[in-house]
């Protein structure tokens, strides 16, 4: 049996549904093609979740920028440099 990508967003996807998050296809959502982040859901996000830590709009803008600049050339260190955020952060929580 092949392992296909189609499999892979599977176990990824069923797993966070019976965590309590919602499947959206990325059809369905309005951005531009060349946008990897959604910029108004992510700080409208990290404004709620950060609310009573006092969060502010540069230190928002400072995520997201932190998050932009991620270098394209090596997405594997990339991606780990963004699990090891994303890890960090929960475990903190």
């Amino acid at each position: 049996m092949k392992f296909t990508e189609k499999k892979l967003e599977a176990a990824i996807i069923e797993p966070l549904g019976e965590q309590g998050f919602s499947y959206i296809s990325g059809k369905s959502i309005s951005r531009k093609p060349s946008d990897l982040l959604i910029k108004e859901d992510l700080r409208a996000y990290l404004a709620k979740q950060y609310k009573t830590a006092n969060i502010t709009s540069g230190e928002i803008d400072s995520i997201i920028h932190q998050l932009e600049t991620l270098p394209a050339s090596d997405l594997y260190e990339s991606n780990k440099t963004f699990f090891k955020w994303l890890s960090e952060n929960i475990l903190q929580n």
